[in-house]
């Protein structure tokens, strides 16, 4: 994830603006989302802070070469479904208010649980668009007269689209989720949406390449001695002299 986020934000020739999560990510919807859910109704919304975990995904802060998601067209967000030994990708379409959910090993005995993690994200993620000021943010959306928005609350959940018949799916027994959802994150980085089943009919040789490139990657960047300021967040931003957490969110709400 953390190759494709540089390739995306400094690569050349690349229309499609995205970013990625973590694998962390999850871990902090759902604590989120166990908290909204179970305080009074009244209270729910004021536990949604812009300076919580997520905000600062959203804003840019969190994770090395991070673009903040008012910069790009969809968030990439890689899933482990750590009691299924598994793993999926969820991708936030902004402009079409669609959560997007690529599975390589689509079962009805799991589909619950995959459907229930989802619910969590689309019910989350625009409550913490709302209160970090993104859609202030995005000239290009228009709660009047953008098609996906229109008649919609700021916090309404997103809409959800199960990609089966669009992407191709691991056999049965293996355990290629990773590099799959390697691929899907590229594929959609690129801006294809649905994937050709015949792209991925040699899982092998995907993972041979991006093992390649990662080594290259590293070994190049390791020679150069480089490290650039746009890389540097989170721990190692202030041991490096960046502004504290809080300074950093209120210079953000100051640029609105």
């Amino acid at each position: 994830m953390y190759y494709l986020r540089k390739r995306g934000k400094y690569g050349p020739n690349n229309n499609t603006r995205f970013t990625t999560t973590d694998c962390l990510f999850k871990t902090k919807i759902e604590r989120i989302y166990d908290k909204f859910i179970s305080s009074p109704p009244e209270q729910r919304y004021s536990v949604v802070k812009p300076e919580d975990d997520v905000g600062e995904y959203i804003l840019g802060y969190r994770i090395l070469a991070n673009v903040a998601w008012d910069l790009v067209d969809y968030v990439l967000m890689p899933v482990n479904l750590v009691e299924n030994f598994h793993w999926l990708l969820l991708v936030f379409d902004i402009k079409d208010r669609q959560l997007y959910v690529y599975d390589s090993m689509v079962r009805a005995n799991r589909h619950k649980t995959v459907e229930t993690l989802v619910d969590k994200f689309s019910i989350i993620i625009p409550l913490y668009l709302s209160c970090t000021g993104f859609y202030g943010k995005r000239k290009d959306i228009n709660f009047k007269s953008t098609k996906a928005y229109i008649e919609k609350l700021v916090t309404d959940p997103l809409d959800i689209q199960w990609m089966v018949a669009e992407i191709p799916q691991q056999k049965e027994g293996s355990v290629d989720c990773g590099v799959f959802v390697a691929a899907f994150v590229e594929y959609v980085s690129l801006g294809d949406l649905a994937i050709p089943k015949e792209d991925l009919s040699d899982i092998d040789q995907h993972r041979r390449r991006y093992g390649a490139l990662l080594w290259d990657y590293a070994t190049k960047k390791q020679e150069d001695g480089s490290i650039s300021e746009s890389e540097v967040t989170g721990r190692l931003a202030r041991r490096k002299g960046a502004p504290a957490k809080n300074e950093r969110t209120r210079v953000q709400r100051k640029k609105k």
